[in-house]
């Protein structure tokens, strides 16, 4: 059986939350939404071929460059490419804006891991799940992602400070969690 394994204390550093924030999101897509996102694309894609159709369609009968068609399919697929090129700027600025509005986020916090749950601990506030709550916990380079049903969180592995600490976290989250722990 695995030892408690209380976390040092540690805070939020900005690029650190972006990156966290991302890979959430993510993950969430990859847990959630896999689906619907393929289905957006696919829809994008077919989209698009048609576009090239009924345009290159209408090129060949006048000889002419259709300038109405352009309009109806280009705008759509323009602003669809702005969209996806702004949104990592808007993300960032939305971490940025949470973590200015956000007092806790600028808190230390304490992980707590044992035979209860997790347990994350600021200056004024206090989170308890128990193993339960837990659909998955996910380990990537640089973090362990905690994901609920409506929250998720993350832990930064720099917090971990040994590796037989890190060791024993992940022998820990196994032992709570089996298959639910996906740990390296």
């Amino acid at each position: 059986m695995a030892r408690p394994s209380s976390i040092l204390r540690w805070r939020v550093q900005s690029d650190e939350h972006y990156r966290a924030i991302r890979t959430l999101r993510s993950e969430h897509a990859r847990q959630e939404r896999r689906i619907w996102r393929e289905l957006r694309l696919v829809a994008l894609g077919l989209f698009a071929l048609t576009a090239i159709a009924v345009i290159g369609r209408r090129w060949r009968e006048t000889r002419h460059v259709p300038i109405a068609y352009l309009w109806v399919f280009a705008v759509p697929l323009l602003a669809v490419g702005i969209y996806a090129a702004t949104r990592p700027l808007a993300m960032r600025r939305a971490v940025k804006r949470q973590l200015d509005d956000d007092p806790s986020t600028h808190q230390e916090r304490s992980y707590t891991l044992d035979a209860a749950g997790l347990r994350i601990e600021g200056e004024s506030f206090l989170v308890e799940l128990n193993w339960a709550k837990l659909i998955v916990v996910r380990e990537t380079n640089e973090f362990f992602l905690f994901v609920t049903r409506k929250s998720a969180f993350y832990l930064p592995k720099r917090a971990i400070q040994w590796p037989e600490r890190l060791d024993g976290v992940r022998d820990l989250l196994v032992e709570y969690l089996g298959e639910r722990a996906d740990v390296r």
